[in-house]
């Protein structure tokens, strides 16, 4: 690997902001309740009043809770033990790094542009920031020649491609189907209110052509795709740790899913970050880390004819 002297400090940065995040957002109450707010839209929705989402509402702010504990409880302790076997020049370190990193893109860009604005909002623009250069600079460091030369055959290549293609039409059923029926029916989806849906352009404009493109490439054998495709895994894992928290969050809050909701949404990211785990476990184990064996160098005898 290519070591990147800027992760020194973006890594720590990015977990300190990320903790700031996700601490003020779990822990710190105002002691407000929920309140009534018409949208632009002329809908009447209730707003959390509680927190530092007390601007949010009340469907909202659980959710934004239960990514919080994630992020607190298995984001960072992961991401400490990726930086420490990058430092120790492991490769699956480095891919580990990559992938924890993109969660923290992921979540950092939701945070940013998606949270109402409260006191925290150049606290998430630095978290954007911090973790969007060290994703880059991760990605970076890891040779996808000398990556591809230390993936062995045994690599369930087909299996993985099935499941990023699955994905990225599970993404696609899941927020369409919001996006279309409102539409068809001359009115604006559930966005409440805030003016849109950041979600829905991450995942259908970003994470859906990745999953998509990751299942192409790892078909093919491309270099790029030993590396994509284990982020995309690791990623997809995580999230499905988040829906489940999310979902935890809401009932706690009184907030129940129907069936539909459950299965559709819920119950199917949690199915896929099953899926996921399971593929990234085989990834790894198919991964060497010791050099692979060149043939030694030495003459030939040449053969009487």
């Amino acid at each position: 690997m290519k070591k990147q002297p800027a992760l020194s400090w973006l890594i720590p940065l990015t977990g300190i902001l990320a903790l700031i995040v996700a601490g003020v957002g779990l822990f710190w109450q105002n002691g407000g309740g929920p309140f009534p707010f018409i949208t632009l839209h002329g809908e009447t929705v209730q707003m959390s009043g509680q927190g530092i989402y007390a601007y949010d509402t009340y469907f909202k702010a659980p959710i934004f809770r239960g990514t919080d504990a994630v992020t607190l409880f298995v984001g960072i302790p992961l991401l400490l033990a990726a930086a420490l076997l990058y430092r120790r020049g492991s490769l699956r370190g480095g891919i580990l790094l990559a992938g924890v990193l993109s969660y923290f893109l992921y979540n950092s860009a939701s945070m940013a542009l998606g949270v109402a604005y409260n006191n925290l909002f150049l606290v998430y623009t630095a978290y954007f920031s911090a973790s969007l250069f060290a994703f880059g600079l991760a990605c970076r460091s890891i040779d996808l020649q000398v990556l591809s030369s230390h993936v062995s055959a045994g690599l369930p290549r087909r299996g993985i491609a099935v499941l990023m293609f699955v994905s990225g039409l599970a993404l696609m059923a899941a927020w369409l189907i919001d996006i279309v029926a409102a539409l068809v029916q001359g009115r604006v989806p559930a966005i409440a209110s805030y003016t849109t849906e950041v979600t829905y352009a991450i995942d259908l404009g970003i994470i859906t052509p990745l999953t998509v493109l990751a299942g192409i490439q790892i078909l093919r054998r491309a270099p790029v795709s030993y590396l994509l495709a284990p982020i995309m895994l690791i990623l997809l894992a995580i999230i499905g740790l988040v829906v489940a928290a999310q979902t935890v969050s809401q009932s706690l809050a009184g907030i129940t899913l129907s069936v539909g909701e459950f299965i559709g949404k819920a119950g199917s990211f949690m199915t896929l970050a099953g899926f996921a785990a399971w593929l990234l476990v085989r990834f790894f184990r198919s991964l060497s880390e010791a050099r692979p064996v060149q043939p030694k160098p030495g003459r030939t005898k040449s053969i009487p004819a």
